[in-house]
């Protein structure tokens, strides 16, 4: 009887090891699966020096800034900062780039429409999330100095990557870019999100409601306070810039994100699946797959530390002015050398100088 017993367990235990087997490679290879549907680019394209942007001095809704100080040349020729990019190996700093296709396709010609940089640190498990104002006036190689929007159309992510690590001196080297469009569509699988508004905020998406819905967009009535928005409306309510300024615009960007955070964690198996399938196609990295899976396996730890992102805006409100670049066209001009500290402060912890 013993002897009988011994094949039992032996081929009992042999079956669990090949049914585990089984089901780690189906596992793998549906995960697998999924990361086949993003784009993979390393973002790099030839500098455009020939296309041009028309100046439309309006289209810079921003609050009232002070005249440059001044020790400072506000008509053009910026500089480069000087001075070393600081690196932590537990940090992992992502350029975030919303482009604004206005259709299911990517387009070599769009702007990046929201800038930001998300900073992943894998030891502390914390996420923090800082936006770029689109209208910072940087150089651009071969051209006028121009709006840093503009660097994604003129030399693609990776220029507007390089822009930001000279600029301010910031270790980014990875970026993900999203069609705007996909976005919403994404919000609707998800269930959509809640959102605090303002009087003026309702106000003005339900004073827009007839424009939105001739160009086939599904926005809802809403009133102050707490609205449950679809996809349409959240992203109507993230372009909001003409009550306020750009400022509160990118606040309201992020204001998405972070809604759309606390309904995924709540999300189940089926609704994430659904919502891989409708914005994975609409990804653009330069993220490798292996480099996607250890950010994915940190997942869980980042969620038991909480969700909630420290948030801010670059450049802050006191270290940037009104500047006009060399063919006429408005500007932020900003203190490069304070925003870089500042940022280093606010990802690293660190008061290290930038231009020693």
């Amino acid at each position: 009887m013993k002897n009988r017993k011994k094949p039992i367990g032996i081929i009992i235990a042999i079956s669990i090891v090949l049914l585990l087997t089984i089901v780690t490679l189906l596992g793998w290879a549906y995960y697998n699966s999924k990361l086949d549907l993003i784009q993979y680019d390393d973002g790099s394209k030839d500098i455009d020096t020939s296309t041009s942007y028309a100046i439309d001095n309006d289209e810079l809704d921003i609050a009232d800034l002070p005249d440059a100080p001044e020790d400072v040349d506000a008509s053009g020729g910026i500089e480069i900062l000087e001075g070393d990019i600081y690196h932590d190996d537990n940090v992992v700093n992502i350029l975030l780039l919303g482009t604004d296709e206005r259709t299911d396709e990517f387009n070599e010609n769009a702007r990046a429409d929201a800038i930001m940089v998300m900073s992943l640190n894998t030891k502390a498990h914390t996420i923090k999330l800082i936006s770029i104002e689109r209208g910072i006036g940087v150089p651009v190689p071969g051209r006028n100095d121009d709006w840093i929007t503009h660097t994604f159309r003129y030399g693609g992510a990776a220029l507007t990557m390089q822009t930001v690590r000279d600029c301010f001196k910031l270790d980014v080297e990875r970026y993900v870019r999203v069609n705007f469009n996909v976005v919403s569509k994404a919000i609707d699988k998800i269930g959509g999100v809640d959102i605090e508004l303002t009087q003026a905020e309702a106000e003005h998406l339900n004073s827009a409601k007839k424009n939105y819905y001739e160009s086939g967009s599904d926005i809802q009535t809403v009133h102050a306070g707490t609205n449950h928005l679809n996809g349409d409306t959240a992203m109507a309510y993230a372009r909001i810039r003409k009550i306020d300024s750009d400022w509160k615009r990118i606040e309201r960007q992020r204001t998405v994100i972070q809604a759309a955070i606390n309904q995924v964690k709540n999300s189940d198996i089926f609704t994430l699946n659904a919502l891989a399938d409708a914005i994975l196609p609409m990804v653009q990295t330069n993220l490798t797959k292996a480099e996607i899976t250890r950010l994915m396996l940190e997942v869980p730890a980042f969620l038991s530390e909480g969700s909630k992102m420290e948030q801010m805006t670059i450049p802050t409100y006191e270290t940037c002015w009104n500047s006009v670049g060399v063919d006429g066209r408005k500007m932020i001009g900003v203190d490069f050398e304070a925003n870089a500290q500042i940022l280093r402060e606010f990802f690293y912890g660190t008061h290290d100088g930038i231009s020693e």
